[in-house]
């Protein structure tokens, strides 16, 4: 059915050269949100050659072009630019409505959307938000447990308004700031050969079970970074959040390699931690569009977990 999709942006020989129809519209905004055909493919669950199809019709019809083509990507002319200025306006008219209609149906109450990494979900993220809904108790929350790879797809179909992450998105249309560092510590059983040390080394580790994390991912390559691209290989265990590896090593599954911002407030019993020598961390990251200003209520949020991340330790060792 991707022709009659397609024939659906056609001008039929009834629109005049430059006049552009929604479906254009609609393809044109979804390539600059994107910053590719395919990506703006995957948004409107188009194939990439039918995008690319409507794109050429779509330049044709208004006679010049939209983008340049640099390998993968497509980087928008000054002309295009300014069309999606405009375009963003008509955008953000209809959601201004939509979610007029919205908070009417929740007496005036405003929204927010939070993506996070799971590790920051458990602690960082209820804590900044418990004074916000306090202070406005109409506030409808939805907050989603995100990958990495998942983060920019979140943003671009509309389902974020700020997301809170390990690692800032390779992403045009995305901007992240680093709002403070989460120190990475051994969680382990206090049976575990490594309780009885006050530290935790990288060669520590080499005869005894631990728990890492794909080379990919952020923690993986911290512990890269800290231990060697070997030795972080020779993880006995392989999980892809910090939440899990925490349940393992309460299972005497190993000896676990967390942030700390991903352990409960009180530790489970029987389980203890150690630093890391040298120190690892990463960054806690907020995350927004760049295509959109912040929501008020979005700022209110970042500036709590800021507040969070300053006031409150996270475990003392």
């Amino acid at each position: 059915m991707e022709e009659d999709w397609l024939a659906a942006g056609g001008d039929g020989g009834v629109e005049p050269r430059r006049s552009l129809n929604l479906r254009q519209i609609e393809v044109f905004r979804a390539i600059m949100l994107a910053g590719s055909v395919s990506g703006a493919g995957r948004m409107l669950h188009v194939s990439q050659p039918a995008i690319s199809r409507m794109l050429a019709l779509t330049e044709d019809r208004l006679g010049f072009k939209l983008f340049e083509r640099q390998r993968t990507r497509l980087l928008p002319t000054p002309e295009a630019r300014r069309l999606f200025a405009e375009v963003e306006g008509l955008y953000r008219g209809v959601e201004r409505v939509n979610d007029l209609a919205r908070n009417l149906a929740r007496s005036g109450a405003g929204s927010l959307r939070i993506a996070t990494s799971a590790s920051y979900g458990e602690r960082l993220v209820p804590m900044a938000l418990q004074g916000l809904v306090q202070r406005h108790p109409g506030l409808h929350l939805s907050c989603r447990n995100v990958t990495y790879d998942e983060l920019a797809a979140r943003f671009l179909t509309g389902e974020a308004d700020v997301a809170i992450t390990m690692q800032a998105p390779d992403h045009p249309n995305l901007k992240a700031t680093e709002l403070g560092r989460d120190p990475l510590v051994c969680l382990l059983p206090a049976t575990h050969p490594l309780a009885l040390r006050t530290v935790v080394r990288p060669q520590d580790l080499r005869e005894v079970s631990w728990t890492g994390y794909p080379t990919a991912a952020p923690l993986g390559r911290v512990l890269v970074d800290w231990m060697g691209e070997a030795l972080a290989a020779s993880a006995a265990i392989e999980v892809h959040s910090p939440v899990t590896a925490i349940a393992f090593a309460q299972h005497a599954l190993g000896a676990a390699l967390v942030v700390q911002w991903s352990l409960p407030a009180v530790l489970p019993p029987g389980m203890v931690l150690r630093p890391l020598e040298p120190a690892a961390s990463v960054g806690v990251w907020a995350v927004t569009s760049r295509l959109e200003p912040m929501s008020v209520m979005a700022r209110r949020f970042l500036g709590a977990v800021g507040t969070v991340l300053r006031r409150t330790p996270t475990h003392r060792i």
